[in-house]
């Protein structure tokens, strides 16, 4: 374990080059995966500069930085691999590991920096100029993005594609419902009706996608999925999908239900070599798992997937790399309690006090994408914080589950 992730004193850390909703959610990580080994803080209280190497402005960030605090370490984040003198790189995706890391590295420069005495003043001395043949000292933008190895120029097409697969999104409870829908059948607030809150992936085009995507993998080879809609292109090697409609198109799409027959319309085929190497708008690329990330979302609407028991116990195999991932209301601190702790969905409703469709549709982006799993034994059931009080029905919520599940 890194020694970083016990500090009693986070680091101070402050963001440039970062919007809003990206600001937050890397305040969040170092919050969650990052088990607080720093926080997020104003640029003249910050020890350790962290900047977005892929803004349009970066360039003219890093020498403001470097200018309004000389000696402080610098990050970088960004998709190309860089190496400039004086500054640490993150590549993205970024993992709470590269970070702990590269804080373990900073640790020792900060505190060797506290120790260090000031200097004495330096006694004026007359100027001299340089010889006329001194080459000119080479500024660290001389080498501002320097490639480990050779490769292939990356044009602007490619900087719009890359730039796609970066993007995520933090949703408030206000703006809940207006992205998601609703659910006009269910009554999240009676619990009774809780057991009955479920959908079907397969009867709604996530089935056919979460299929698709499984075949793709396993054949190795790129295949496009014809629907009543869209054709959608998999390429399993770049882990990559292509779709011709935006958001808004999609999660309409993704919240209609199949009626029977509709099956015979969808089909799965090969692309030759021609084909998938075609020119595509490069903007409608997007990742494979962020795709169906959001598609679980659309399709969920607060409901969580047929096949999980909301009784018995679920858990997070691993963290989902929110820098990739729609955020949803309390995502945080319910992935904070799944990794730890194998818990019931009913009962991180009550141990947490979030809402059921924040729970559910939390499960089920992480259930579409292969990272929950549901504890086998009644045993394996563990609450990490006191519950509440029990409610009042709930001897009548358990006769209900009890039928429901000796029918």
């Amino acid at each position: 374990m890194n020694k970083t992730a016990k500090t009693a004193h986070p680091y101070r850390i402050a963001l440039h080059g970062m919007d809003s909703r990206t600001s937050k959610t890397m305040e969040m990580y170092l919050k969650g995966p990052c088990r607080g080994a720093a926080v997020v803080a104003a640029a003249d209280e910050a020890q350790i500069d962290m900047i977005d190497a892929d803004h349009a402005k970066a360039r003219e960030i890093l020498d403001q930085r470097k200018a309004a605090a000389p000696g402080r370490p610098i990050i970088l984040l960004s998709l190309q691999t860089l190496q400039i003198d004086n500054t640490f790189f993150i590549k993205k995706p970024v993992s709470a590991e590269q970070i702990l890391g590269v804080l373990d590295k900073i640790g020792p420069l900060l505190k060797a920096a506290e120790n260090k005495p000031e200097p004495a003043p330096a006694t004026p001395a007359k100027p001299q100029s340089a010889p006329a043949s001194a080459p000119a000292a080479k500024t660290v933008l001389d080498v501002y993005v320097k490639p480990a190895k050779p490769t292939k120029p990356i044009d602007n097409a490619e900087r719009q594609k890359t730039a796609k697969h970066q993007s995520a999104m933090q949703l408030n409870e206000g703006g809940f419902t207006a992205f998601l829908g609703t659910v006009g059948d269910i009554d999240f607030d009676d619990e009774a009706q809780l057991p009955t809150a479920c959908y079907d992936p397969r009867q709604f085009f996530l089935g056919y996608v979460q299929s698709a995507a499984k075949t793709a993998g396993l054949q190795a080879r790129p295949l496009r999925l014809s629907s009543i809609w869209k054709p959608l292109y998999l390429f399993p090697e770049q882990n990559e999908v292509w779709l011709d409609a935006d958001d808004k198109q999609l999660r309409a799409f993704a919240g209609v239900a199949f009626k029977p027959g509709t099956a015979n319309n969808m089909s799965l085929s090969a692309l030759d070599p021609a084909a998938a190497a075609a020119e595509r708008a490069p903007e409608k690329y997007q990742d494979l798992q962020a795709f169906i990330w959001k598609l679980a979302i659309w399709t969920s609407k607060g409901r969580f997937p047929i096949g999980l028991d909301i009784e018995r116990p679920v858990f997070l195999q691993r963290w989902p790399n929110f820098t990739r991932l729609v955020i949803t209301p309390d995502a945080m601190r319910i992935a904070a309690l799944l990794v730890k702790t194998p818990t019931a969905p009913s009962a991180v409703c009550r141990v947490l006090n979030v809402k059921p469709q924040y729970v559910f549709v939390f499960i089920s982006a992480c259930h579409a994408i292969g990272i929950l799993r549901q504890s086998e034994r009644e045993a394996d059931v563990v609450i990490a914080a006191p519950v509440p009080e029990k409610p009042k029905n709930e001897g009548l919520l358990r006769k209900i589950l009890s039928k429901l599940r000796g029918a």
